[in-house]
């Protein structure tokens, strides 16, 4: 049996957000055969299960690894087999920090990200993650024991940074952060413009070798697909590892197979052609 872990923005999705015809094809042939498609990613559990949805992949074989490998979802039981959670403590920490340097900071409870401020960037990555958000006065206090009953997520499992500014202020800011982190929290850019912190094992290479040990597969049947920082781990993890046409050079100089195909146009399709089929 192989596992396949794809990423999605800019991997499995298209430029549109879709995923192609040809590629699922290739999916339901390699779920047919006995194999498990793994849908990993940065974005959290709400936004990743919509596209599931979607595409009917709400089903056995199937599994969401997200939040980074924060928490992975089957889809054949409904229900998380992984959380790895971090403080709340530390959450307030990075907030107050990208709060001083005129950034963006958020994070998760349930179906809901939340916010101290109300921000632009706020407003526009739950327009993109189809998510409501709240915005609150003092994150410690919505995550308490008097908080709100739809808090699902306690403590949280990831934080987001946004700059509107150039990319070099979010690798400052990483600089700055990493003299109190260090060993404590797990820090990834997942675009240019966002920056994630998270649990030292939520990685998409913990979540490779998890989901290994999970099937008592070796690693050699394990492939992985991706175009960005923050899938280099699970491409260095995985017995196959594999950046797109489209990837980032850091995706790529990691890579033992590049695609020739783009996310435009069935990369993934090739990948399970010549890996899984």
């Amino acid at each position: 049996m192989k596992l396949l872990f794809s990423d999605l923005d800019g991997t499995l999705l298209d430029d549109a957000k879709n995923i192609s015809d040809a590629d699922m094809v290739a999916i339901q042939a390699m779920i047919e055969a006995g194999h498990k498609f793994v849908m990993t990613t940065g974005r959290p559990l709400t936004s990743v299960k919509r596209i599931a949805e979607k595409y009917g992949f709400l089903k056995p074989g199937f599994f969401l690894v997200s939040f980074n490998g924060g928490l992975i979802y089957d889809c054949g039981s409904g229900e998380p087999i992984l959380t790895r959670r971090i403080s709340v403590d530390q959450v307030k920490f990075i907030m107050d920090e990208a709060h001083k340097r005129g950034m963006h900071a958020h994070t998760y409870a349930g179906d809901l990200v939340v916010s101290e401020y109300e921000t632009e960037q706020l407003k526009t990555y739950c327009r993109l993650m189809q998510m409501d958000y709240v915005v609150v006065d003092d994150i410690r206090k919505y995550y308490g024991d008097n908080g709100p009953i739809n808090v699902v997520v306690k403590p949280p499992i990831k934080v987001n940074v946004i700059t509107p500014f150039e990319h070099s202020s979010l690798v400052d800011f990483r600089a700055d952060m990493r003299t109190v982190t260090a060993d404590k929290l797990f820090d990834v850019f997942s675009k240019p413009e966002m920056l994630e912190f998270s649990h030292m094992l939520s990685n998409k290479g913990a979540a490779v070798r998890y989901m290994a040990d999970f099937y008592h597969e070796p690693i050699e049947n394990t492939i992985a697909v991706g175009d960005e920082e923050n899938d280099c781990p699970m491409i260095e993890a995985a017995g196959v590892g594999v950046a797109m046409a489209n990837a980032s050079d850091a995706a790529k100089s990691v890579a033992d197979y590049i695609t020739e195909r783009d996310n435009n146009h069935s990369g993934i399709a090739e990948v399970i052609e010549k890996f899984v089929l």
